[in-house]
């Protein structure tokens, strides 16, 4: 047994065992001559995985057919010469819907084999399976598994489950691939599916180090903090059963007993859930990798609306410089470093020490040319972005609105969604204008819910006032009910009386815990969280005693507080939780001192402010702050404007003499885009 030591960790090993899972299971398919079916959904990771020839070669495959409804409008001609199928699936809905189609499909051609493998196929799918494609297994047999291998549905149906760890991409582990939406439907529907993702997420985290050959010991569990019902049943799922469970199953009694009394715990768990804050989800991001996600959309590092070579991001101009950078800094940097490059063409080096760290960074690109590559490359990617901005007259508009509506009282904000919605703006505008009013204003009066679902379903259609419904269902939307009110969403109990104070402490909490996350958790007024959090900073109002450096690399030196990923000059509450626990010198409106040496939520009033459950568990009963990780983990996906907040808590950790390492794990990778896609689906 041995201890890994902090800069090792490696995490690209989760995709590479991912890989090579894939890959053990296509050799144990030994016919020659296969054609390949994938689901779309699969591709793009894939090809992240490896290059898609690779995929080929070991499936002895030249053709890929698509699993989707053309299937059935592929002739038998095409398929005469293959002696296999190779089908490769996810677990899905929409898979789940294709599986009839799938089944007329292969009884086209009855003579040839059909080698399904599926991602993490579970029990219940295994079910499916085998009703939709009328196969032998018995339900008892089915239930009684103790692990799904490799089985036999049928004489001409083989079945091999294809087993993945999170995927490692843009710094943190995403544990939902499968899904266009990237979770957020699993949040507001069945949020216990994402629960029991990121806790065996963390499980593979947690002793990704140990395999049946070595056990090298990376992680322990040192202090435990959550908000929210949903992150107190991971918490409780895994430490209660998934850490006995891999106990049991993977270490003797003797290395159970060195883990658990003499490995020294070095590990904070963090859990939020998404529910405490929607604005990142709401807003248009300002960070760059955020604003190339909400105009172009990212899918495993390619910009999926630009073509090539302009599409990559995983250059180390953008990785380590140009990524988590507000857009508004990427043309004069660029510029910069246009500029250096230019000088070394000329063999110049001018002398100037202000200028060190972006030379450094030009040095490390590679050769002149490859330099010159990138910064072409990035240039173009910024003018795209303005050109969309500027000709999307109505996208400019609403990032002035956005920008401005902290400073708007009610009535002004009304009148601004009036005119968006006369003017027939894109409906995700629509969408997030409606859903910014309530959320700073606690809340919008049931009188004009009224008119606004009208002018929805004039404008939009029938379905929009439907879904309008839907967001107030899940709590996004509040509706204040006037008084003597009686109307379609007061009787089917959407609606709620306006809250004058806040509710009391020992309010009785629900019990939707693993049942939608979709509940109103905000017990006092935004005002005054957001007074009390810090989520607007006054000019002035500096976090770091740093002087600004726009020459440099480091976000810290560049930003005086993390506000300069969302409009509006906004923090996400969120990430000032979780940078509580270890600094509280953003409190300027009632300072609250941290009389502990270990980090904590003590004396900030979370349960006064937010309903859902709130877990301290200090595991090793100790009183000082060595964890030299600190593992965050967002039940119903994050925002890449909240990325870029902890890459800032990471740098201002550093700065200040705490040398740990903050790996976050979610669900998916989100922005409105996607949200809007789900309540209007």
């Amino acid at each position: 047994m041995t201890v890994e030591s902090f800069n090792n960790l490696n995490l690209g090993n989760f995709n590479e065992i991912t890989l090579n899972n894939l890959l053990n299971q296509l050799n144990k398919i030994y016919s020659l001559n296969n054609i390949l079916i994938l689901d779309p959904v699969l591709s793009p990771l894939l090809n992240y995985l490896t290059p898609f020839q690779n995929i080929k070669n070991s499936s002895k495959c030249q053709n890929v057919i698509w699993f989707n409804q053309d299937l059935l409008n592929i002739s038998k001609d095409i398929l005469s010469g293959y002696s296999s199928l190779i089908v490769i699936l996810p677990e899905n809905s929409e898979t789940n819907g294709n599986l009839n189609l799938f089944h007329q499909f292969i009884q086209r051609f009855p003579t040839i084999k059909v080698n399904l493998i599926v991602k993490d196929c579970s029990k219940r799918f295994l079910l499916q399976l085998n009703d939709k494609l009328q196969g032998i297994l018995i339900f008892e047999k089915i239930i009684n598994l103790s692990e799904i291998t490799n089985l036999s549905i049928s004489t001409k149906i083989k079945l091999f489950n294809w087993k993945t760890l999170p995927v490692y991409i843009d710094d943190i582990l995403i544990c939902n691939i499968d899904d266009k939406l990237n979770g957020i439907n699993e949040y507001f529907e069945t949020p216990i599916s994402q629960v029991n993702q990121l806790s065996d997420a963390l499980i593979n985290l947690l002793f990704k180090g140990i395999t049946s050959q070595n056990h090298q010991h990376i992680f322990k569990l040192r202090n435990v903090f959550g908000k929210g019902n949903n992150s107190s049943l991971l918490i409780d799922q895994l430490l209660k059963i998934k850490l006995n469970q891999f106990y049991n199953s993977n270490f003797t009694d003797l290395e159970t007993d060195f883990y658990e009394n003499l490995f020294k715990s070095n590990t904070d768990l963090v859990v939020i859930e998404r529910n405490l804050d929607y604005f990142p989800i709401i807003f248009n991001q300002l960070n760059y990798h955020g604003i190339i996600d909400d105009l172009f959309n990212i899918n495993f590092e390619k910009i999926t609306k630009l073509e090539p070579p302009n599409n990559k991001l995983n250059d180390d101009l953008y990785n380590q410089d140009l990524k988590h950078l507000n857009f508004a800094m990427i043309g004069s940097r660029l510029n910069k470093l246009a500029k250096i490059v230019q000088q070394q063409f000329k063999s110049s080096n001018p002398n100037d020490s202000n200028l060190d760290e972006m030379k450094n960074l030009v040095s490390n690109l590679g050769n002149l040319s490859l330099q010159q590559d990138l910064i072409k490359k990035h240039t173009f990617i910024g003018e795209e972005i303005l050109r969309n901005t500027v000709e999307l007259t109505e996208l400019e508009t609403f990032i002035n609105f956005q920008n401005d509506v902290f400073e708007m009282d009610y009535k002004l904000q009304l009148s601004k969604l009036k005119y968006f919605l006369n003017n027939n703006f894109k409906l995700e505008f629509i969408w997030s204008t409606i859903i910014l009013i309530s959320l700073i204003n606690d809340g919008i009066q049931n009188k004009d819910i009224d008119w606004i679902s009208n002018e929805l379903h004039g404008n939009y259609g029938l379905k929009m006032s439907i879904n309008l419904e839907k967001l107030i269902n899940y709590k996004i939307i509040r509706v204040i009910e006037d008084s003597n009110t009686n109307d379609f969403f007061s009787t089917l109990g959407l609606i709620q009386k306006k809250q004058t104070t806040p509710l009391p402490n020992n309010i009785i909490e629900d019990n939707s815990m693993g049942i939608t996350g979709g509940k109103d958790i905000y017990k006092s007024n935004y005002t005054l969280i957001n007074k009390f959090w810090n989520l607007h900073p006054m000019e002035g109002e500096e976090e770091t005693s740093e002087t600004i450096n726009e020459n440099s690399t480091n976000l810290l030196d560049l930003y005086p507080n993390p506000s300069f990923t969302l409009p509006g000059n906004t923090v996400p509450l969120i990430y000032r939780i979780i940078e509580s626990l270890y600094f509280r010198d953003f409190l300027k409106y009632k300072p609250v001192a941290n009389l502990q040496k270990r980090p904590n939520w003590d004396n900030l009033g979370l349960n006064t402010m937010f309903a859902g459950k709130t877990i301290d568990l200090n595991l090793d009963n100790v009183n000082d702050n060595n964890s030299k990780f600190i593992i965050i983990v967002i039940i119903g996906s994050i925002a890449r404007s909240e990325i870029t907040c902890l890459k800032y808590l990471q740098e201002k950790l550093q700065r200040n003499g705490q040398n740990k390492q903050i790996i976050i794990v979610s669900n998916g990778i989100i922005n409105n885009t996607k949200l809007y896609n789900y309540i209007n689906s």
